[in-house]
């Protein structure tokens, strides 16, 4: 790409699909995007991005599924995967969901919080780049 960092976003709804690629090319990242699961697979291995924001509750492949395909091959397996989910999954304590992911952030989406959770994923990947 251009040398920004380059997010593949995951999201199954339109709206919030575009909200996310318009806010974080505000921040100087790079966004690839798609609202299928199966995609979202082969473009991390074609595009081997920065990050993975991962809409959780994607309908055409699991997101276990997903995770498990990503985290076996080498060229995508250290790409860190980031959980979009509902807060009320949070609140009912169900994290079993967040199985083989980095982090997560809830839906409704809170960009500050968005942006602490991305920054700090992608300054641990230039300090390991930098060792």
């Amino acid at each position: 790409m251009d040398g920004r960092p380059v997010i593949l976003v995951v999201e199954k709804n339109l709206h919030d699909l575009e909200l996310l690629d318009s806010h974080l090319k505000t921040l100087n990242l790079s966004c690839i995007c798609t609202k299928q699961g199966a995609r979202a697979v082969i473009l991390a291995q074609t595009h081997k991005p920065d990050l993975i924001l991962l809409d959780m509750m994607l309908s055409d492949l699991s997101c276990s599924q997903i995770i498990e395909y990503l985290k076996q091959d080498p060229k995508t397996a250290t790409i860190p995967i980031i959980a979009s989910i509902p807060s009320t999954l949070i609140q009912n304590n169900n994290l079993s969901i967040l199985s083989g992911t980095d982090d997560y952030i809830t839906k409704p989406y809170d960009f500050l919080n968005l942006e602490i959770v991305i920054s700090r994923h992608l300054n641990q990947l230039n300090s390991s780049n930098l060792l």
